[in-house]
């Protein structure tokens, strides 16, 4: 199992967003150090457009591939990765993405399942905490099938209720859910993936993963029971330093060796 983290220099919000610091470190090296201690991953790497990130992370011990400043998705940098002659033995690819510093193995290891159970790519979905969360269009929100296939992602609320809004207990069951930013790729549905031309729909709501479905990718969405938002703007920053500080206090981050 090969992990991706793409690491762009160029946020629309956040510039030079991998380097930015939160407590002591820089965001990409948060990543990277949580990443390569996920046992379901058996090499990481980072995948940046740069050379100032990727010599930032070699100096933290990183595995780093320059890729094309011409992709316009983590995903299109994580195909990149995937079809270098040094990772063609890799079955199934998971893009960790470079923002996301709180992602768990649980989140992996739920996306990998996907895939092994047979869908082209595997994601993963959390219980929407609340109202406010749910009506937000930057938190996207996912509904599935009966046998865990996405039917849709959107920035809209949904499924949106015909009475009014949910209540607490409406939005702890099963359809409002929010998707979390984690994929995992069956190689050959990586590859198709990124031969899409943009379609309707994403062109509507601004997300690559409707280009998949609507050209009729499977996208498997598994379940979690909490996940944390990833880092888009400066407040953000400060979310996710309080988080982090509290989490190396209880269990300090290590990385292996790959």
């Amino acid at each position: 199992m090969l992990g991706v983290i793409p690491a762009r220099w160029g946020s629309e919000r956040l510039p030079g967003k991998p380097l930015r610091e939160i407590a002591g470190r820089s965001l990409i090296e948060w990543v990277w150090r949580r990443a390569t201690g996920f046992e379901v991953l058996d090499a990481c790497v980072i995948a940046t457009d740069t050379e100032r990130v990727a010599e930032a992370c070699r100096s933290f011990g990183a595995r780093v591939v320059l890729t094309s400043p011409a992709h316009l998705s983590g995903t299109d940098r994580t195909a990149e990765v995937a079809a270098r002659p040094e990772f063609a033995a890799f079955d199934v690819i998971v893009n960790v993405q470079g923002d996301e510093p709180l992602v768990t193995e649980e989140q992996v290891r739920s996306a990998v399942e996907q895939v092994r159970r047979g869908w082209d790519v595997g994601t993963v979905a959390a219980p929407v905490g609340s109202v406010a969360e749910w009506l937000d269009p930057a938190v996207v929100k996912v509904t599935r099938r009966q046998d865990g296939a996405a039917l849709y992602f959107s920035r809209a609320p949904i499924p949106r209720p015909r009475d009014g809004l949910p209540d607490d207990g409406a939005l702890a069951s099963g359809p409002f859910l929010r998707h979390v930013g984690v994929y995992a790729f069956r190689r050959d549905g990586l590859a198709r993936w990124v031969r899409l031309l943009p379609g309707a729909l994403e062109s509507v709501e601004r997300l690559e993963q409707l280009r998949a479905l609507e050209a009729g990718l499977t996208i498997g969405v598994g379940l979690v029971a909490a996940a944390e938002p990833g880092v888009d703007t400066p407040a953000d920053l400060v979310r996710v330093e309080r988080r982090l500080r509290e989490t190396e206090q209880r269990e300090p981050l290590t990385s292996k060796e790959r």
